[in-house]
Order: structure tokens, then C-alpha cells, then sequence
């Protein structure tokens, strides 16, 4: 009997947490595999979680392909393990990078504003000097090819190529110390990014403040280890340890700060 794992949770999380928990029981109920869309780390996390309710196999591409987002596998016992099941392919964009550059942000406008199609349906957009990549849905690749033909100004092609051709981005890890009179929400992102408490409250209440990767409007809303903390045009950063309490009685915490996506 599975144990009610929605406690364990924020209630942000509820809808989702039925939606995985109906996977996990056709898989069980029909015995047969199944694969998600293309899930952030939060979501990936409480799907592992689940699966340990299950006498079932849970796969994670990202412990395969390194990545951000991450599809996930359910499978009876019996499974066994084929990447191709992940139904993930990678689609290198070719373009004149000697007289063209583009970025991050302007790939991901062209997917989600020209093509109209749900963010789901793609994994992380790699870019490394003059090369760029996306992870996609297997089943919508042609989709990308036939209708991805322009970014920003620069003409481009999109092939596939082998997932071992993945390019892999060399992480600098950054991290720092701070100091916090409570754990809500507010005072760690005026602490973090060098902010005032007011400003804070004022990118929260304008829903520039993600928590998980779901907005959060909550100023008082309490943080917890290794929760993600995203601010528009600020930056990212996740907190790692608690290191006990100051001599004022503040908390001590390790935050690990991250690239933006």
C-alpha cells in the first residue's frame, strides 16, 4: 500500500505528485514501461520518491546524458534497461558562427514563441562558445528540423547527432556563506543576492521569484535544504547546508550559487 507521500510536500507540488502517482500505477496495473516528458530536478526528486512506494524500476536520463532536466522511466521488474526507451534525441544547430552568435535566451524564444510548443517537450539548451545543442522529445525531432530555421537573425539547421556527442559544459562552482534571521523566502533572497528586505518582497510579489521552478508570491514562505531559489535577472542559487547558529543567533547557511537557464 502506497503511504501518503503528498504530506511530504508543498502543496505547489500536489498536482503533480497525482499526476506521477497515476503513472506509476498503469505501469504497475499493465505491466509495462513508461516515459515522461522532460521533468526539472524538483520533479525528478519526488518521482524518485515515489518509486520507492513501488516494486517498480525508476530510470533517470540525467544519470546517463548529464543535464538539467531530465526524463523518467517507470518499468516493471522484469525491464530491461534500453537509453533508447528515454526516447530523447539531440539536435546540434548548425549555423555561420563566424558572422552570427547566438545564445541561450534567444534559442529558447524561437522554441516557445515561433514553434508554440510546450516546454516539456525539450530538455536543456547547450551553448558552448560557437556550438549549441538542444535535447528534445524523440518523437517531435522532425518537428524541430522541418520548422526551426531561423534564430534571432541567424539562419540555421538543425541535424541530429549522437547522444555521446553531447557537449558538456565545464561548471565553476561558486559558493558563499550567509547569514539570516529567519529561513522565509524574503530574507533569503535580499541576503543572497545583496538585495533590500523591500526588494525582495517586491520581485516576489511580482512573480519574478521562483521556488523549485514553480513561482512563488509568498514572502514568508520557509526554505529547506537543497531548494532551489531562481530571481529574474538576478541569478540562481540552492541551498546546501545548514551550519548551525551566530553568536546573534541568525542561521548560518552554505547556498551554492548557479548559472541562469
Amino acid at each position: 500500500m502506497v503511504r501518503n507521500i503528498h504530506q511530504h510536500f508543498a502543496q505547489e507540488d500536489q498536482d503533480f505528485i497525482d499526476r506521477s502517482l497515476e503513472i506509476f500505477q498503469r505501469v504497475q496495473d499493465y505491466y509495462h514501461f513508461e516515459t515522461t516528458s522532460f521533468l526539472n530536478p524538483h520533479q525528478v526528486a519526488i518521482m524518485r520518491n515515489i518509486g520507492k512506494q513501488y516494486d517498480l524500476q525508476v530510470f533517470v536520463s540525467s544519470d546517463f546524458f548529464p543535464s538539467e532536466l531530465a526524463k523518467v522511466l517507470i518499468a516493471p521488474p522484469y525491464y530491461e534497461f534500453n537509453p533508447e526507451d528515454f526516447e530523447i534525441s539531440l539536435l546540434e544547430i548548425v549555423y555561420a558562427s563566424k558572422f552570427y552568435k547566438i545564445n541561450h535566451s534567444q534559442i529558447m524564444g524561437t522554441l516557445l514563441n515561433q514553434l508554440g510548443i510546450e516546454r516539456k517537450t525539450f530538455g536543456d539548451i547547450l551553448v558552448i562558445e560557437d556550438r549549441a545543442q538542444i535535447f528534445v522529445d524523440k518523437k517531435l525531432a522532425q518537428y524541430f528540423i522541418d520548422n526551426v530555421l531561423k534564430i534571432s537573425k541567424s539562419p540555421v539547421k538543425l541535424q541530429e547527432v549522437e547522444l555521446e556527442k553531447q557537449l558538456i559544459e565545464q561548471k565553476v562552482t561558486v559558493t558563499k556563506d550567509i547569514l539570516v534571521s529567519s529561513l522565509r523566502l524574503d530574507k533569503l533572497v535580499a541576503s543572497i543576492f545583496k538585495l533590500s528586505r523591500s526588494q525582495a518582497v517586491q520581485l516576489i510579489s511580482a512573480k519574478h521569484v521562483k521556488l523549485n521552478y514553480a513561482v512563488s508570491d509568498k514572502p514568508d514562505q520557509q526554505i529547506e535544504l537543497d531548494d532551489l531559489i531562481s530571481v529574474r535577472r538576478f541569478g540562481r542559487a540552492k541551498v546546501l547546508s545548514e551550519n548551525g547558529f551566530s553568536k546573534n543567533g541568525k542561521h548560518k547557511l552554505t547556498v551554492e550559487l548557479l548559472s541562469s537557464k
